[in-house]
């Protein structure tokens, strides 16, 4: 399984199939960085444009494998577990845009203050204010 998730990765990293769903993701979340609404509505808006460019990254990762491609994988390793790999991909690309994207409205509200996630993270912890 790791050799397909390797395969996979480099195959979405070479096409540069992944550029514009990201950068569509990026814009949008960049926009929605205006510092005036609150955390939630700012973390609702980065997952509800997160669906989309999702579903436009995964549908780029299985169309980018050549068909004789496809084929040579399922008859060397089983139909469904190149399926899998393939979808694990993208499902790891979103994990790190939503870290990334939570970062942006946790700091731009004045984290640590606000968040209690990000206060977690912050190291030496400031004992005085507890």
């Amino acid at each position: 399984m790791t050799a397909l998730l390797r395969y996979y990765g480099a195959l979405l990293l070479r096409s540069q199939r992944w550029l514009p769903p990201v950068l569509f993701y990026v814009g949008l979340v960049a926009i929605s960085l205006d510092g005036q609404s609150g955390l939630g509505s700012q973390l609702g808006w980065n997952a509800a444009v997160l669906v989309p460019a999702l579903a436009w990254l995964t549908r780029s990762l299985l169309a980018a494998e050549p068909p004789a491609a496809r084929a040579c994988l399922a008859a060397a390793t089983g139909t469904r577990r190149p399926q899998y790999a393939a979808l694990v991909i993208p499902l790891a690309v979103g994990l790190l845009l939503v870290t990334l994207a939570a970062a942006g409205p946790c700091w731009s509200a004045g984290c640590p203050r606000i968040c209690p996630w990000c206060s977690a993270m912050v190291w030496p912890p400031d004992w005085s204010a507890r």
